[in-house]
């Protein structure tokens, strides 16, 4: 890694990914350069200073220093840039995990992640606690954030994402303009630590798999109907409704009426050995005094759009009793 000498001239570094690399290396003539993207990670835009001639107001910006492009996808191109020739529009979709609001919804944990509990037959009979995921022995009611991550069904604990236009500035009621509207999403996740599932719990088979274990899924509304779900609200099927006050989506203006949904599975070499945690994760001492030790790995799911390339990263920390 090292970084570009940017002192006048303009450089274009450009690299393979993986999947290029691997064609390139066949020589049977699969490999051929068809698509391209742009990023500009380093680049901190708040540093552009209207106080001063327009001839240095973005001089602070031109003169940051840019890396090399990187090779590793799991640490570069994590907000690439989008191409729109529209010159009026004055506020771009986000995508945003909902947490709140009128609309049925699964939040993260009191400590800021979705917890995947990971112990093999979700074995916690007679336990209570965070690390067991339930409030009480006797009433076995999960803790906001958790997911019984080797269950069956996960419609009451899947991670939803909704997409829109997060400003006041323009009324909810308002429909998205469909060409800034997500059908379909990128989900990037460690296929080391379990899969992505669709709000069933069935397993959803990734389309790619690059030499760092991470998992490619592509989830559009016609292929994977059970990850989408309708959020109701205001001109829903075509329908002029302008007197609702509150917005069922987590974005604060006009949004997308379908939300993500998905949910995660956690992998047999989890819940079956102890090796990755003692590899990439952390150990914890218990807090209720039934247990003595919980292993735990951080990581994320890394939801991107297919239309408009917004990133979001969503931190996941799968956890595992070691002793009861």
């Amino acid at each position: 890694m090292a970084f570009l000498n940017n002192s006048g001239d303009i450089i274009l570094d450009a690299v393979l990914t993986d999947l290029g690399r691997q064609r390139l290396s066949k020589g049977d003539g699969s490999f051929k350069i068809s698509q391209f993207a742009l990023g500009d990670d380093e680049i901190d835009y708040t540093q552009y200073d209207l106080t001063t001639g327009s001839a240095y107001q973005d001089l602070n910006i031109l003169q940051t220093p840019i890396l090399e492009a990187i090779t590793d996808n799991a640490a570069s191109m994590k907000s690439k840039l989008v191409t729109y020739s529209r010159t009026d529009l004055l506020y771009l979709p986000i995508a945003k995990l909902n947490q709140g609001g009128t609309q049925t919804y699964f939040a993260t944990s009191s400590v800021g992640t979705f917890v995947a509990l990971v112990n093999p037959n979700n074995d916690f009979t007679g336990k209570s606690g965070t690390a067991y995921g339930y409030e009480t022995t006797s009433n076995k009611k999960l803790l906001p954030g958790n997911i019984l991550a080797r269950s069956g069904d996960r419609t009451a604990t899947s991670v939803t994402v909704h997409q829109g236009l997060d400003t006041t500035e323009v009324s909810f009621t308002n429909l998205l303009d469909p060409t800034l509207t997500e059908d379909a999403y990128f989900i990037y996740f460690d296929n080391r630590l379990g899969n992505i599932t669709d709000t069933t719990g069935v397993s959803l088979d990734p389309s790619y798999i690059d030499d760092d274990n991470i998992a490619t899924y592509v989830l559009t509304q016609g292929n994977n109907p059970l990850n989408f779900a309708s959020i109701d609200g205001p001109n829903t099927g075509g329908s002029s409704n302008t007197t609702a006050t509150t917005s069922p989506s987590s974005v604060s203006g006009p949004y997308n009426r379908q939300a993500l949904r998905f949910s995660i599975y956690a992998s047999d070499n989890l819940a079956y050995s102890d090796f990755l945690f003692e590899k990439f994760g952390n150990t914890a001492d218990g807090t209720d005094g039934s247990y003595t030790l919980v292993y735990n790995i951080d990581t994320e799911v890394r939801v991107v759009g297919a239309k408009t390339g917004y990133s979001l990263s969503i931190p996941v920390r799968f956890i595992k009793i070691k002793t009861f």
